[in-house]
């Protein structure tokens, strides 16, 4: 897949700029499986689901002005910049004003209960069309598994040591370049 040199340099440029700004981390649409209720209901009734359309309220695609408006992002954050103010175990990721993904930690979990901490084998039984992504040779990046569904949405699920280690949710195109982009800290 061709990806436009300025949706990369943007990309990029959100790497960068959370990379420099200090916070710490190691080295995130109708799911795809066993779900017998809509997206929406799920995460109302359960307000730890995160899925290809999004968490509680906060949609992927919304604008971060709307987000800072109703007051679920906050802006003038110190650290690694914008944060969900309501979740504090989950990163949101911008392009210009667009959410387009977000990281994921627990209790999160997607709507078949995938989650940090998850083993590699249950992830693969629960989304059995997933794309596995291999890391380049000599790389230090972890391996992935990228659950597509609902048009542009993805899950990556990123894995180590047999279990998932890192949980991004978002557009297709902006997780395939995270992965393709490498990992910093943040």
């Amino acid at each position: 897949m061709a990806v436009s040199s300025s949706l990369r340099l943007a990309v990029l440029s959100l790497v960068a700029i959370v990379t420099a700004s200090g916070c710490t981390g190691d080295l995130g649409t109708p799911a795809p499986g066993p779900t017998s209720a809509p997206a929406t209901a799920i995460r109302r009734a359960d307000p730890d689901v995160i899925d290809f359309v999004g968490l509680r309220d906060i949609l992927i695609g919304a604008s971060m002005r709307d987000l800072t408006a109703s007051g679920a992002v906050a802006t003038a954050n110190p650290g690694c910049g914008p944060s969900f103010t309501a979740v504090p175990y989950a990163s949101p990721v911008f392009d210009g004003d667009d959410l387009v993904l977000i990281w994921a930690y627990p209790p999160l979990h997607t709507p078949e209960g995938v989650t940090v901490g998850t083993s590699v084998d249950e992830a693969r039984r629960a989304y059995p069309a997933a794309v596995e992504l291999n890391r380049p040779p000599g790389s230090t990046q972890y391996p992935g598994l990228l659950v597509t569904g609902g048009g542009d949405r993805a899950y990556l699920l990123l894995y180590d040591a047999g279990e998932v280690q890192k949980l991004v949710v978002g557009i297709e195109r902006y997780a395939r370049l995270l992965f393709d982009s490498g990992f910093g800290t943040c």
